[in-house]
């Protein structure tokens, strides 16, 4: 008896083996596509934290910051607002990303969504990236921990929302029109208030450099 045939001449079997063979090629080239695109992503990642951190060596040149915010930087129009390169729809956190002025030299962090790249050497070869949860008032076991700050006047928080120690100063300082240099300073013009934050942090292993 023979198999019946279709229009193009293959029989049933042959087909359907067609079939199996070309769906197993298509999701084998799906994912050596988005392996590559993921990669590139973080690139993108990695490349953007380098331009953050160049910028902010220009921003700080006769200002001897300790401490410069990308936030800063967008305000003063010498760096435009990033676009996280995980989501073309949302930006990198302005008020956590930042270039810091250490001894040992300048350490980049930049936080888009929840990826983060933190306190890495400008000239580091290979930038680890984190994947984080958000900050929360929340004790989270084994998590990472930070202190941050807002100010109470007239029953009402001046900031609207708690952050760290030299951001908290200087935009307490342009609201005020004051320069701020430490907590103790701040304590004259208004309530001080502090909390401790945590949220997880965990390192991303399996990424192609």
């Amino acid at each position: 008896m023979k198999k019946k045939k279709n229009e193009n001449g293959f029989g049933t079997h042959e087909f359907l083996t067609v079939v199996v063979v070309c769906l197993i090629l298509t999701a084998i080239l799906f994912v050596v596509i988005l392996k590559n695109s993921n990669k590139e992503t973080f690139q993108v990642f990695r490349y953007n934290a380098k331009i953050v951190g160049m910028n902010a060596v220009n921003y700080n040149m006769g200002e001897e910051k300790k401490v410069v915010y990308l936030v800063d930087m967008i305000e003063d129009d010498l760096i435009s607002p990033i676009k996280n390169p995980f989501s073309g729809e949302t930006l990198c956190d302005a008020y956590e990303s930042k270039v810091e002025f250490a001894e040992d030299g300048k350490l980049v962090t930049l936080k888009c969504g929840s990826y983060l790249i933190d306190r890495q050497k400008l000239t580091d070869d290979k930038i680890p990236v984190y994947e984080v949860s958000e900050w929360t008032p929340d004790k989270i076991k084994d998590g990472e921990t930070k202190k941050a700050y807002n100010c109470i006047k007239d029953n009402k928080n001046i900031l609207n929302d708690y952050y760290e120690e030299p951001l908290f100063l200087s935009m307490l300082g342009k609201q005020n029109g004051k320069v701020y240099k430490s907590l103790e300073e701040v304590k004259n013009d208004c309530t001080l208030q502090e909390k401790i934050l945590y949220r997880n942090k965990k390192e991303i292993k399996k990424i192609s450099y």
